[in-house]
């Protein structure tokens, strides 16, 4: 599936958004600007002119290029310290504006995808959530960086978790995890998993919230949570040097201890979380949860 977008209505925004680009040409030569635009044969580069404060745009053939190197991106940096429901509509501009370079080496496109689906599936509204859906899809297919592929993936898998297409889900991660070699992809794989039981154990207890008084309902009940907890914290327990996946199997163990009321384990898996992996997004949700645990005192 291809993106096809006017990416000329966004142009200002990535001139402002974006710091000073390096295109390496195939003849050996540096041009320096802010690439602006794209499209089948070339790209469109935001140069100074002699006018302070005034640009102009110039063209070069793709086929003239080596390679880029993209500037930082602060605005989507911010949005990436930040990736909550109230960031919506930045994420979704840095996504219309960043897609047409998915495909581009060393763009921050899918990247921006990925985040941007993210705060999409926070949302229980089904339009939000399939909008999420098509973004990873476009991710997963088009990206430049398997890295971001493979996160699309598992956020592909969560959309369709959320919007009720479960059965699909399983079929394709349970095949996965018990074909796939390659170690990420079989951890994103259980993580998935580890999702799909949590919602399932989410709405067994919703409809049967005496539970307890049910011995199949508690057999169901506490089989689910062991495979939960057990998927979660694989990738922790043992592959805890894959920080991203172990640090998201440790907020989805959070969210399971919190679901059937153990407020010590919830705490407990969030102090590991940022102790040992404080640089990733998950630890800052669970510095939060633990300072609202602490002010609730």
């Amino acid at each position: 599936m291809r993106v096809f977008l006017l990416f000329s209505l966004f142009s200002g925004l990535v001139l402002s958004a974006s710091a000073q680009d390096i295109l390496q040409l195939r003849n050996g030569s540096v041009r320096k600007g802010r690439v602006v635009g794209i499209d089948e044969t070339s790209f469109r580069i935001g140069i100074a002119t002699p006018v302070p404060g005034r640009r102009a745009t110039t063209t070069v053939l793709r086929s003239e290029v080596e390679k880029i190197e993209f500037g930082p991106d602060k605005v989507l940096q911010a949005i990436e310290k930040n990736p909550s429901r109230r960031m919506t509509r930045s994420a979704r501009a840095r996504w219309v504006a960043l897609s047409p370079y998915l495909a581009i080496s060393a763009s921050a496109a899918g990247r921006a995808g990925n985040i941007f689906g993210e705060i999409l599936l926070q949302s229980s509204e089904e339009e939000r959530l399939a909008e999420a859906l098509i973004v990873f899809q476009a991710v997963e297919s088009e990206a430049w960086n398997p890295v971001d592929q493979a996160r699309a993936k598992r956020g592909r898998l969560s959309a369709m978790i959320q919007l009720g297409r479960s059965e699909e889900v399983a079929r394709e991660v349970e095949e996965l995890v018990g074909s796939e070699e390659d170690e990420d992809l079989l951890l994103e794989g259980k993580l998935v998993l580890a999702q799909l039981r949590l919602r399932t154990l989410e709405e067994l207890l919703a409809k049967n919230p005496r539970w307890y008084e049910d011995p199949p309902v508690r057999e169901e009940r506490n089989r689910l949570f062991q495979e939960t907890a057990d998927l979660a914290l694989y990738p922790f327990l043992f592959h805890g040097a894959s920080s991203n996946e172990a640090a998201d199997g440790l907020w989805l163990a959070h969210r399971l201890y919190l679901m059937v009321g153990d407020d010590l384990a919830a705490r407990e898996v969030a102090t590991d979380l940022l102790e040992i992996y404080p640089d990733t997004p998950e630890a800052e949700q669970a510095e939060q949860a633990l300072q609202e645990k602490t002010d609730e005192l």
